[in-house]
């Protein structure tokens, strides 16, 4: 098995299903909806199958936040049910965030202007990890920072 963290705008991607109404340009749902298609096929091949996946508890926060509360917004009480069902899930391995990840998150930030929040979601697990999974761009100087490799399961990066 690998040891993997994947990042909250996969787990985000897999439940939130592009909107057309919602981009200016057919191009641009186009790849919002072939980015959903990538991140749902690696849940259902590689999740289950391959993967040991750690999560900070910050981090199931984060996730039900976006779900709930941030862009195309899904009913609070469908949120809430997907981190319970994390939360319940013993197959994925929840570490707190600690007074001493926070700081080293803020430092890491500070040093690299890349979000708190990032760091925050990682730095938790940097010692139990082999792989970060992200379709963020920022990751892949996370991961150079902490010697990790950084697969993007959707084959396009976002900005976020």
């Amino acid at each position: 098995m690998i040891k993997a963290f994947v990042d909250t705008e996969i787990w985000i991607l897999v439940k939130k299903k592009p909107v057309r109404e919602k981009f200016k340009s057919k191009s641009d749902y186009e790849k919002a909806l072939k980015i959903h298609k990538g991140c749902r096929e690696f849940f259902e091949k590689e999740f289950d199958n391959k993967l040991r996946i750690y999560m900070t508890l910050h981090q199931i926060a984060e996730i039900f936040h976006v779900l709930a509360f941030r862009g195309y917004r899904i009913p609070l009480n469908e949120a809430f049910a997907i981190v319970d069902s994390l939360m319940e899930d013993d197959g994925i391995v929840k570490v707190p965030v600690l007074a001493e990840h926070v700081i080293e998150s803020i430092t890491a930030s500070k040093e690299t202007s890349i979000h708190v929040w990032d760091f925050l979601c990682f730095i938790p697990l940097k010692n139990y990890v082999e792989v970060i999974y992200s379709l963020d761009k920022h990751f892949l100087e996370i991961g150079k920072r902490y010697g990790l490799e950084v697969v993007n399961p959707a084959q396009e990066w976002l900005t976020l």
